[in-house]
């Protein structure tokens, strides 16, 4: 009663005493971020949270590789888009040929519906850029190539091999021989539930690839290499292009080859490049993938669809068991659908307003319909997973799930939550939705952290404090204490003019000042996260120093390259003693150390900028390109040897890879054929702790 009566009483006239706080429990803090870009945007969320012990805060630019949202773009998008399988046989019992022909599936092709701002595309018709590199029809198989040798192969499921298809030999796709395009693996007896539930079919290796894409002039038109049917019989060779697409664009106003050297030709790109063109040949061998071969001719043909046995099928109707049309409103179902229901049990996901919400979230939950019939989806074949009274996936998938950002997030405790921050961006037409991704990860959060304690800003001069009076943003600031500790920024237009996308408005990179923004949000950011830390004199010139170093990893079995960048004033007798907070950033796709590190000199003037003072940070730059091995297995893991050479000039050398690492332990083409990346990087964690002054963990009463 005294309890009752004194809260009646304080809610009247404040007339009891409110209790005293407890004082906020210690908080561990360790002095260390991970951040990165692009892969290294992945990479820092796979790292940070399957270790946040080891971290405060993470910063994935452009990242991460979100499980669920990556999963819908793998089956909807990515390898979808075919007709069904009775329209394909309705096209082949007509003519065979045509299933290599464009308009023969013009009517039945289904691209999935797009997400606000996501990419529609299907698998002849991947999205392409040319900011921040080249990414193409080319690109994309070799990354396909390198996710599947860092996690496994998301499409099928292989005891033999955890990158190969089923029935094809690992040595052919480590090292494709000549003859792949020509010569392609047949794998009879693959069943697929959609394209070959009788095995009437063989599953077969292909080439993919994407040669010059011309246009001509004056229409802007893509030049039309099946308007011949010689060409849809038998496709076209790269040395015959030119001459067809001369004679195609005759009378609209010449030929011209997408390039992006001209602003005519990069928009050409953007909008014409990507598609596998069926009537040229395929000359780029694709390892990972099999084709369903319905016309037996030994070539995937446009109108052929993948084997997809990624996992087996369920509804994704959430966990209470029943679509929205049966949903009772009472987290059960009703005896029989009454459609037209919206979500009557609150259970759609939604990234904004329910992001628990398990229906439609495009991953399977418990209690959602599934059918036990293993991967390939038919009864009876004695595929894995078939009758075991579980879901199952492919290790591929299963790998993914377990770096997830937020699966991971969400297995923080009250504790980890208060200590560990997330701040993520990305653009609105990021080329691989990373943008997107960002904010799905984010969504785990916010629901959280609560959103009145994160920010979500759809540009970078929404940070608070961050807009000069021109209305500019203006990171270089003493402002950052009024930022959240943990947000989120997606930039770009939502109507982007041609010469913005290709400036790259928006997309993987951005333009030139949406990476210096991205670039100086992290380095203010960071500069604010330890505000209770002292500041070390620092001189009023530039004396940091950026060098590239390497040393031996007992992980890797090889010379591990990284650069480092001291910030100003670490050389100094002043500060011999001083230690220093560590920001680990992972390059991106294609980089290497050297392609970075000269990020560091915009935070090191700044350090020395008495109008910012900066705050101090020792920034290393791991290695993130796959390792260099011999035919003896012995390796190296840097673009040059002691010498300077260049690893990639030497003969008998090659990458395990085509280039990136992803920042995590590499599954490789056989189950023995394991580089412990991952595992790698807290090795050289230990090594920079050891060779210079970095800070030591510690219990503080605040930051």
């Amino acid at each position: 009663m005294r309890i009752t009566r004194c809260f009646a009483l304080a809610v009247l006239a404040s007339s009891c005493s409110a209790p005293t706080p407890s004082p906020a429990p210690p908080l561990r803090t360790t002095y260390r971020v991970i951040s990165g870009a692009s892969m290294g945007g992945i990479g820092s969320t796979s790292l940070g949270l399957t270790h946040p012990e080891r971290f405060d805060a993470i910063a994935p630019l452009g990242g991460p590789l979100d499980y669920a949202f990556f999963s819908r773009s793998l089956d909807r998008f990515f390898s979808g888009g075919f007709c069904t399988k009775d329209e394909i046989e309705a096209v082949l019992r007509r003519d065979p040929v045509a299933l290599n022909d464009p308009r023969a599936f013009a009517a039945c092709s289904r691209p999935a519906r797009a997400l606000p701002f996501e990419h529609s595309q299907d698998f002849n018709h991947w999205h392409v850029t040319s900011n921040g590199g080249t990414f193409d029809r080319e690109a994309y198989v070799r990354m396909f190539t390198d996710l599947s040798l860092a996690y496994g192969n998301f499409f099928t499921e292989n005891p033999g091999s955890p990158v190969a298809p089923p029935g094809v030999d690992p040595a052919r796709i480590r090292r494709f021989p000549a003859d792949f395009c020509t010569n392609p693996t047949r794998v009879k007896r693959l069943y697929n539930a959609e394209y070959n539930p009788d095995g009437a079919y063989d599953a077969i290796t292909f080439c993919d690839g994407e040669p010059n894409t011309w246009f001509c002039r004056g229409t802007r038109e893509r030049v039309d290499f099946c308007a011949d049917p010689a060409n849809v019989a038998s496709p076209l060779p790269e040395r015959g292009e030119l001459a067809f697409a001369e004679r195609f664009c005759a009378s609209k106003g010449g030929a011209m080859m997408a390039s992006k050297s001209t602003r005519e030709g990069a928009l050409a790109f953007l909008d014409l490049g990507g598609f596998r063109d069926p009537c040229r040949q395929a000359t780029t061998p694709q390892g990972v993938l099999l084709a369903v071969d319905f016309n037996g001719n030994g070539r995937r043909d446009y109108g052929e669809p993948l084997v997809n046995n990624g996992r087996e099928r369920f509804d994704d109707v959430g966990a209470d068991g029943c679509a929205n049309a049966s949903e009772d409103g009472q987290g059960g179902c009703l005896a029989a659908p009454q459609p037209g229901r919206a979500d009557p049990n609150r259970d759609d996901y939604d990234v904004d307003a329910n992001p628990s919400g398990t229906e439609e979230n495009w991953v399977w939950d418990e209690g959602e319909p599934f059918r036990d019939l293993g991967l390939d989806g038919v009864a009876s074949t004695g595929d894995g997973g078939e009758g075991n009274g579980r879901y199952d996936e492919s290790s591929g998938r299963q790998t993914l799930k377990a770096y997830d950002g937020r699966t991971n997030y969400r297995k923080l405790d009250a504790e980890g939550r208060r200590r560990f921050h997330v701040v993520a961006d990305g653009g609105l037409r990021d080329i691989f939705n990373l943008g997107l991704m960002a904010r799905h990860l984010f969504s785990a959060v916010k629901q959280a952290l609560g959103a009145e304690a994160v920010g979500d800003y759809r540009d970078f001069t929404e940070i608070p404090g961050m807009k000069s009076r021109s209305g500019a943003f203006d990171p270089w600031t003493r402002r950052w204490g009024q930022v959240p500790r943990s947000f989120v920024t997606l930039y770009g237009k939502a109507q982007p003019s041609d010469d913005d996308r290709v400036a790259g408005e928006g997309d993987h990179v951005g333009t030139n000042e949406q990476a210096l923004f991205r670039f100086a949000t992290v380095f203010n950011w960071v500069g604010s996260l330890w505000p209770s830390l002292e500041r070390p004199p620092v001189p009023a010139m530039l004396n940091g120093v950026q060098r590239s170093e390497w040393f031996v990893s007992k992980q890797l079995g090889a010379k591990w390259e990284y650069a480092i960048a001291l910030p100003a004033g670490y050389q100094d007798p002043e500060n011999a003693g001083r230690r220093y907070p560590v920001v680990y950033m992972l390059h991106g796709y294609g980089m290497d150390p050297k392609s970075f590190s000269p990020a560091a000199l915009v935070a090191d003037a700044n350090v020395a900028n008495p109008n910012v003072a900066l705050r101090p940070a020792i920034y290393v730059f791991p290695y993130g390109r796959c390792c260099f091995v011999d035919a003896q297995g012995r390796k190296d893991c840097r673009e040059t040897d002691d010498e300077g050479r260049e690893l990639s000039r030497q003969q008998g050398l090659s990458r395990e890879c085509n280039s990136g690492t992803f920042w995590i332990n590499r599954r490789g083409y056989t189950p023995d054929d394991v580089t412990r990346y991952g595992d790698a990087f807290f090795e050289l964690m230990e090594h920079i702790d050891a060779t210079y002054r970095t800070m030591p963990a510690a219990e503080v009463e605040a930051r």
